[in-house]
């Protein structure tokens, strides 16, 4: 068995670290012996050692002693024991004689939804490690934080790592159909095979052992069955980081002596040792471990069957996370029954709440914009995405310069150069950046060739042939600026002549056999065109979301309808239903309506001379003067014009445009023609009436950018200083 002896047959202890500890192996042995052939750990430290210190301070020492005898083995159930003659000791290879140890390091908890970063797999037969497979994996997503902590895998690990898909047919190859073994096998393997499943390739379904059960039936006294606790209590050394290859190790370790013990305990075949390690689900008690053991069962009574958005608050009325639903009773009552600690981002946030506030909106887009402002607002400590936002990085192109070069930066200035952007993906955009400067000839130093000083003594980077060399002096300017003409053109999505030049180099790399090379141009190229495709959808929404949306309001006598200027909400109306002109077609020009009152609200952004309508309710009665509001509301923004995006825009930029695209051709969606006189307006208005309830459902869900929100006090006229925010009032 390869699990504790390495020492050779002698006539005397072998193996020991050093001469003067053979008395107390033999001291130790003599007991053995005399409590025939096997003793607790804890009863023979203190007839090695004494009464004196603790058992912690011995135990260690105990252990290298005897691990180098060959006489002696430690039990899984945490004795000490002579070998036997042979017989007993060959039935545990016997019962696992070959098999596979898995481990995986994920980006989560949940397989359909996070990704493998790293797996190891190790073959063994008899007892001894015959073949490894290890690798990191790209996951094409960031890596949590309390991720990189337990692991210490990083972005910049994975980043040139294979993707899954790449390995999935050797990972395949490798297991065949051996044996699998694992602590908490079944979540290893759930990860392999939802990877597998995306791969397009079939999932494994092996006979298996699972070491975390085997322990929790054979071992008697242990509290937690974490790898750790298990290795410790059956004389293992616990690891001392969390990675798959080590992991996968002491798994393998670990299921040996449990096998040893199994097999001391009466268990005689496979079949029995896999009931032994099968895991039954425990079900909690109903209010213990629960969610509704730290929350008021009153708090639902107020909250109604309606989309909005919730907010949770601790004792010191802080926001500490907010929250958005179709249904905001529905979703409120499923943290009642979740079980406390239910994902590591969210632990402790139940525990920490006293009082959720709801805010109802008119619909789901209502209430996914909404989300976004209020996290923006509050920064809710349990709230991850969107709460960044002031990090997305912008790439410049330094066009003011004589020699212009391409950066990341982190704000937009009126300083004469290019900005694209801003990103929400910092590595995209670094990403692309690096692609671009290690492909094209083009400075990277920050030279300002302001004066003499920024020329001569030209760096490495001249003599490699990655730099044109502009510090010499002798660069021809037309030369330079067509490259950097063709990055300015594939930033913002109108040309491919870059990606068409890296493509080259990839199958020039592969005609060549230089596979490594022709890896990462592919990733480089993947990078690059994810955030072209990126600038191109922004474009054509600036071009084809100028529209009116019409949308229920919370109010059910009630419409609201955004005006949309370039993928942007610009104004919001509230206009009361008829319910005799609904289903109608509306003839062009012809009609005359009641409507509610509206009051313009003119919000200034900061730093910007732009204003923006919030229409509200009031008191007007006739249509020509709402048509007339949404007139004003539109030179106002002729006269404005289109703002660059900004920080503060780029979420809620984001998820309206792609909830607009997922929902074009929608009767609710109402294009706006580039010139509209008053009478348009009001025949624009008079289609949005007559929509009726059916016409206003949404019923494929749109990919929201975030599953979580933040709580908000929200008042009348609430008015956010940021650029494109639009509150919801009570009223509305």
């Amino acid at each position: 068995m390869a699990s504790f002896s390495s020492a050779k047959e002698t006539d005397e202890p072998t193996g020991q670290s050093e001469p003067r500890y053979s008395a107390l192996c033999e001291r130790a042995l003599s007991y053995i012996v005399e409590r025939k052939g096997a003793v607790r750990e804890d009863l023979l430290i203190g007839h090695v050692f004494g009464n004196t210190g603790s058992l912690d301070m011995w135990r260690p020492l105990l252990r290298s002693v005897l691990d180098s005898d060959d006489r002696v083995k430690f039990r899984a159930d945490g004795h000490w024991a002579l070998r036997g003659d042979g017989t007993l000791d060959l039935l545990p290879s016997l019962l696992l004689d070959q098999f596979v140890a898995i481990d995986v390091e994920t980006t989560g908890l949940k397989p359909r939804q996070q990704r493998v970063i790293e797996i190891a797999l190790i073959r063994y037969k008899s007892g001894v490690e015959i073949e490894r497979y290890e690798s990191l994996l790209n996951p094409d997503r960031n890596i949590p934080t309390y991720i990189v902590n337990l692991t210490s895998i990083t972005n910049t690990h994975v980043e040139e790592a294979p993707r899954f898909h790449e390995i999935a047919e050797r990972v395949i190859e490798f297991i065949g159909d051996a044996m699998v073994v694992g602590h908490n096998v079944s979540f290893d393997l759930s990860f392999i095979n939802a990877e597998l499943s995306r791969a397009d390739r079939p999932e494994l379904i092996n006979e298996r052992l699972d070491t975390m059960g085997m322990s929790m039936k054979l071992l008697s006294g242990l509290r937690k069955p974490n790898l750790d606790r298990v290795a410790a209590q059956v004389g293992l050394r616990p690891r001392k980081i969390h990675r798959a290859g080590g992991d996968a190790e002491l798994t393998a370790e670990v299921a040996i002596r449990l096998v040893e013990e199994a097999v001391r305990q009466g268990i005689t075949s496979i079949d029995q040792l896999k009931a032994v390690s099968h895991l039954v689900a425990r079900r909690p008690r109903d209010d213990v471990g629960r969610g509704r053991s730290v929350m008021d069962r009153d708090w639902l009574k107020e909250i109604p069957r309606k989309p909005g958005v919730y907010l949770m608050k601790d004792q010191f009325g802080n926001v500490i996370y907010v929250g958005k639903a179709k249904s905001l009773r529905e979703r409120v009552s499923s943290y009642y029954s979740q079980p406390l600690g239910y994902t590591r981002k969210m632990d402790g946030l139940l525990e920490s709440m006293v009082k959720i506030d709801t805010t109802v909106v008119g619909s789901e887009i209502d209430a996914l914009l909404l989300e976004a402002q209020l996290i923006r607002r509050y920064q809710p400590r349990y709230n991850t995405a969107m709460r960044s936002f002031e990090h997305y990085p912008y790439i410049r192109v330094d066009l003011a310069n004589p020699w212009p070069r391409i950066s990341l930066a982190k704000t937009r200035k009126d300083d004469g150069a290019a900005y694209f952007g801003p990103y929400r993906s910092s590595s995209a955009a670094r990403r692309t950046v690096d692609v671009i400067n290690g492909a094209l000839p083009l400075r990277t130093c920050t030279r300002s060739f302001k004066n003499a000083r920024s020329y001569g003594s030209p760096c490495i980077l001249l003599g490699m042939g990655k730099c044109l060399g502009p510090c010499t002096g002798q660069t021809d300017r037309d030369e330079y600026k067509g490259i950097v003409h063709d990055v300015v053109q594939l930033l913002d999505g109108r040309d491919g002549a870059l990606y068409e030049r890296l493509w080259a180099e990839l199958e020039s790399a592969a005609t060549n056999l230089d596979f490594e090379r022709a890896g990462k141009l592919r990733r480089d190229l993947r990078s690059v065109l994810g955030l072209v495709q990126n600038q191109q959808r922004l474009r054509e929404a600036e071009s084809l979301h100028t529209l009116l949306l019409v949308l229920p309001a919370p109010d059910p006598a009630c419409r609201e309808i955004l005006m949309i200027y370039h993928g942007r909400v610009w104004a919001r109306f509230e206009m009361k239903r008829i319910a005799a002109k609904e289903g109608h077609v509306v003839p062009p020009y012809a009609m005359e309506d009641e409507i509610v009152s509206i009051v313009p609200v003119a919000v200034k952004r900061r730093g910007s001379t732009h204003h923006q309508d919030l229409v509200m309710a009031g008191d007007v009665r006739d249509m020509d003067d709402l048509a007339a509001r949404f007139d004003r509301s539109a030179q106002r923004y002729a006269a404005a014009g289109n703002t660059p995006l900004d920080h503060h825009m780029v979420d809620e930029n984001n998820i309206l445009n792609r909830w607009l695209m997922h929902h074009a051709g929608h009767p609710a969606l109402i294009a706006l023609p580039t010139q509209l006189e008053a009478h348009q307006w009001k025949h624009l208005i008079a289609v949005a009436q007559s929509l009726t309830d059916e016409e206003l459902l949404f019923n494929d869900k749109p990919e929201a950018a975030n599953d979580e929100f933040d709580t908000a006090d929200l008042e009348s006229d609430v008015v956010i200083d940021t650029v494109g925010d639009l509150s919801l009032s009570p009223s509305i």
